[in-house]
C-alpha cells in the first residue's frame, strides 16, 4: 500500500514538472 502511495506521489509530481516543462516549451515557440 505504502509502494502504491509512493508511486502515485512521484508520477503526481512528475505530472506537474511536465505540465511547467509544456508551458516553458510552448513559450519558447
Amino acid at each position: 500500500i505504502a509502494r502504491a502511495f509512493v508511486d502515485m506521489r512521484v508520477t503526481r509530481i512528475f505530472g506537474g514538472t511536465s505540465e511547467v516543462l509544456r508551458e516553458l516549451i510552448a513559450r519558447q515557440l
